[in-house]
């Protein structure tokens, strides 16, 4: 059950989720992990799902609650991806190229 939820989605948070989701993403692409590749996508989909959600809906609403409710899930998400032993230089190189 959702909870009516009246305070402003964290959307630049999300942003920086996804941020964070596709640098690993672009990391993993280049290795041979293509489970944990689509596993990343799948979430960076959710927080994209979750912004638009809240983008279409004002606090106090039940889709500004759906959209918390998603981006609470891919959070979680995420974390599962994600843990002490993530080496960073990876993504700080998928990402650099990525400007270059």
């Amino acid at each position: 059950m959702l909870t009516i939820r009246h305070e402003p989605f964290p959307f630049e948070a999300v942003r920086d989720l996804i941020g964070i989701l596709r640098a690993l993403y672009a990391a993993e692409r280049r290795g041979s992990r293509a489970r944990r590749a689509r596993d990343i996508a799948r979430v960076g989909r959710e927080l994209r799902a979750a912004v638009d959600l809240a983008l279409e809906h004002e606090p106090g609403t039940l889709g500004h609650a759906a959209a918390w409710a998603r981006a609470e899930r891919a959070t979680a998400a995420l974390a599962d991806l994600v843990d002490s032993t993530t080496a960073l230089s990876p993504l700080l190189a998928a990402a650099a190229r990525r400007v270059r």
